[in-house]
């Protein structure tokens, strides 16, 4: 079976969006929670710069900016666990609505084996990457 060499914008933004919100409920101590709230601040820069700049209905300035505003409290008071449920719950529902009704998990095998078909780029991770690539693809 052969593999699209290329993942589409919003399917990057889904993978990103997921894997944030699963580093953040996993987070099991202040420096791992403090580096997942990082992480997905730069995705949801990423993803709203993209949204607004292709007119993407999803995600739209709101939930952009509550997932923006959400993070940055987390970071400097902790957050509440009822936020950061919230947050997670919409890096899914928005990474659900990007995927558009793609299996997050064969996108994110598409993007392995693409990540690793070119040298697994940028000296870092797949996570990395993906990040790089909404970066990258959408100036």
């Amino acid at each position: 079976m052969s593999c699209r060499h290329t993942l589409s914008l919003a399917e990057t933004g889904a993978l990103a969006l997921e894997d944030a919100a699963r580093d953040l409920d996993r987070a099991a101590d202040a420096p791992t929670f403090l580096g997942a709230l990082e992480r997905n601040r730069r995705v949801w820069r990423s993803i709203g710069h993209l949204a607004a700049m292709r007119s993407w209905q999803v995600p739209n300035r709101r939930m952009v900016a509550y997932a923006m505003k959400t993070t940055c409290q987390a970071s400097g008071r902790g957050g509440r666990d009822d936020q950061i449920l919230a947050l997670i719950d919409i890096n899914r529902q928005v990474s659900a609505a990007l995927a558009e009704g793609s299996d997050i998990e064969a996108i994110r095998s598409r993007a392995h084996a693409i990540w690793e078909d070119r040298g697994r780029p940028f000296g870092n991770d797949m996570d990395h990457w993906l990040l790089e690539e909404m970066e990258v693809s959408g100036t």
